[in-house]
This record gives structure tokens, sequence and C-alpha cells, in this order.
């Protein structure tokens, strides 16, 4: 769902604390870093006080991210840009944004910078009847893929992706891409495909999650203990109507138990 910058603040699921906590911006570069893994684009660059990656898709030839909002960088950044689909992504509320786009630019839906510290010894997950689980560290460095089948048909069910990244001390993971099919949701999937991600970034030393979650995943992920670092307000120049690739912003976010997400046009927890 994109929102034309002059509609008022839409409702979000869960109440935030008030005043938000302030953006570690090693969370962050985190964030960033860990995404660009799991994508398989170039590291980012950092560039006016956030990030700048290089996506090279269609419908994302790249992005900006920033941990704050400095509106006098903004102003000339969003000035300078003519290409539809390059998201910008600021770490603050949309209201505080809003002020300085200009006109032509659109919201995305609002996302949530979340983590959690990560169990030392998890609890291997178990699939529930008729599904089968697997993951593999696909390259050898720490990006992980999860797969769940349906036993019967060999069918893919739901899977996601995460990665390792040293950015933090201890490293962390980063989740994304987290899909589960129409048909098998609300079986407890996504979850799974969450749990046994984790199981096997533990094993590779990750300390800590991080994921950018969809307005259900954020009330989700904190009544699970998530902690709520700051909204994540995306904005971009929308392409023309007759080409328009959707609000896909590139980012898995977490919506819950039923695995949807605005990043990935249907997929589950994590934003991304």
């Amino acid at each position: 769902m994109n929102l034309p910058i002059d509609n008022p603040p839409i409702e979000t699921a869960g109440s935030l604390p008030s005043p938000l906590p302030s953006v570690p911006p090693d969370l962050v570069r985190t964030w960033v870093h860990g995404w660009t893994r799991c994508r398989g684009t170039a590291g980012p660059v950092a560039v006016l006080g956030g990030f700048h990656v290089v996506v090279g898709l269609p419908d994302q030839p790249s992005r900006y991210v920033f941990p704050t909002a400095d509106l006098g960088v903004l102003r000339e950044l969003t000035a300078s840009i003519t290409t539809p689909n390059l998201w910008i992504k600021v770490c603050v509320p949309r209201e505080e944004i809003a002020p300085v786009l200009p006109a032509g630019w659109e919201f995305g839906e609002p996302q949530f910078l979340m983590s959690t510290a990560l169990p030392a010894s998890p609890t291997p997950p178990e699939p529930p009847a008729g599904y089968t689980v697997e993951t593999v560290d696909e390259d050898g460095t720490g990006v992980i893929d999860c797969r769940v089948l349906d036993a019967a048909t060999g069918s893919l069910a739901a899977r996601g992706r995460a990665g390792i990244t040293d950015a933090s001390s201890p490293p962390s993971v980063i989740y994304d891409m987290i899909n589960t099919s129409t048909r098998h949701r609300r079986r407890g999937l996504g979850s799974l495909v969450m749990n046994a991600l984790s199981a096997h970034a533990v094993e590779l030393g990750a300390a800590q999650g991080v994921l950018v979650a969809s307005p259900a995943g954020q009330a989700l992920y904190r009544s699970l203990g998530w902690s709520l670092h700051a909204p994540v307000t995306a904005v971009r120049i929308p392409p023309p109507t007759n080409g328009d690739s959707g609000s896909n912003d590139g980012d898995g976010s977490t919506s819950g138990t039923s695995g949807t997400s605005n990043g990935d046009q249907g997929a589950a927890p994590g934003t991304g």
C-alpha cells in the first residue's frame, strides 16, 4: 500500500512507546549490511550520513537508508532524484520528513526496526505433521536459506532467508523474504521458518536477531519480547500507472502469523 505525501498518518497495529528511543546507528548499519547479504547485492556504501545500496532491479534500482532525518540532506537528495522506484528509508515517523518531500513522492507501508537477543542454545524446531523443514548455508559464509515442504506433494509451503553479518560484535542475523504460501498459512509455518533460521544462525555465532516488521508484525514481535527501535518510513517516486510494479520496496517485513509482507509480495516476519 502506497500513500501520497499529503495523506494523514495511517493507523498501525499496536501502540508505539512514546517517546521512541533514539536509533543506534550501528543497528541500522547491521540491518543494511545483512540485507545486502540476503539479496546478493554489493555492500552498502556510507553516504550523506546514511547508506546507499545498488540493488539493480527494474522495480528497485537502488535505495538509501538513513538512521535519522537530516532534513537538509533529504530535501536536496529527493530534489535530485527523478528515477521511479528508488526508495529512501528513514528511521523516523513519516510526519518528520513529509514537509521536505517534493510533489509526486509517496509513502510505502509503515515498517518498524526491531531486534532481539537470540538464545544461546535454541531448541531445534520440529515441523508440524505433514511438513518437512531444511536449512542450508548456501554459500558457506552465513547466508541461510530455509525451505518448508509439503510432505505429501513435495511442493514449497514456506521459505525464508537470513544473513549473518559481522557489522556488529558479536555477529547478528538479519531475516528477510519470509514467505508462506497462501493455502499453508495459519499453521505456524512462518514461526517454524524463523526458528529454524535462528537455530542455524546461532550455530554460526549469531547472538542478535534484527528485522524490519510490518504493522501487524511489530505488534506480534513486541508481544514476544522483541525490542522496537524505530519506525522506518519508506518513500519513492511511483512508476507510471501503466507499469506500476506495486509497493515492493524490497524488505521481507514481518506481518505476523499470516506471513504476508510488503517487501516480497507476500513475505512473512521481518523490513527489511
